[in-house]
């Protein structure tokens, strides 16, 4: 991951809406918020290289079992259209780890949702939307006792939609690896937040 040493040069992008919303909202901001501000351009290139670490090693990785258990060519049919709509679902899971990081830093607190909010305008200069990591916090699925469950499960079935295949078993296989793919997101970003060494990675089973 030597691309991350290059991440400490960037500057935050100029007239960040999001941004000024925090600071029209509390003019006063803490000193951490300040820092994580001023790091939203390597949070950006964290998020976005992130997305392309997690798409190779994992889900193509994943895609790839599955084609071998069920004899299927998945796998095959991603084109540069799929794999940039894979990758939009990877960056707002990603975003959604996030999110939850800075919950535990400002719990009951608008910061986590103005600060997230920041950080997609930095990867996709516009603010979230349908179809962005919002729809992950905001799903809810009544078949799952554990609300934490339901953006994995949500993300599965993203993902098999992509690939326009109605089996379960696949996307059942994807919702697998959230737990894999949020825990190497949350490393990514604690280094950035916290110059927190990343240990190793877990692998995707």
């Amino acid at each position: 991951m030597g691309w991350l040493q290059k991440l400490l040069q960037r500057t935050p992008t100029p007239k960040n809406p999001a941004v000024k919303t925090l600071y029209r909202t509390d003019k006063k901001l803490d000193s951490k918020t300040e820092e994580i501000i001023n790091r939203l351009p390597q949070l950006g290139d964290t998020i976005r290289q992130g997305a392309e670490y997690l798409y190779h090693k994992v889900l193509q990785e994943q895609i790839g079992h599955y084609d071998t258990r069920f004899g299927s060519n998945i796998s095959k049919q991603i084109d540069d259209t799929k794999q940039s709509a894979i990758l939009k679902k990877l960056t707002g899971f990603m975003l959604v780890a996030f999110f939850n990081q800075l919950s535990e830093l400002y719990p009951d607190s608008p910061v986590p949702s103005g600060l997230t909010d920041a950080l997609h305008y930095e990867i996709y200069q516009a603010l979230p939307a349908k179809g962005s990591f919002v729809d992950y916090l905001t799903y809810r699925n009544p078949n799952f006792e554990d609300p934490r469950l339901a953006p994995a499960f949500k993300f599965g079935n993203d993902i098999a939609e992509i690939m326009q295949t109605l089996d379960l078993s696949f996307s059942f296989m994807i919702s697998q690896q959230s737990p894999v793919i949020m825990e190497i997101s949350q490393k990514l970003i604690r280094l950035v937040l916290f110059d927190e060494p990343i240990e190793a990675a877990p692998s995707a089973s």
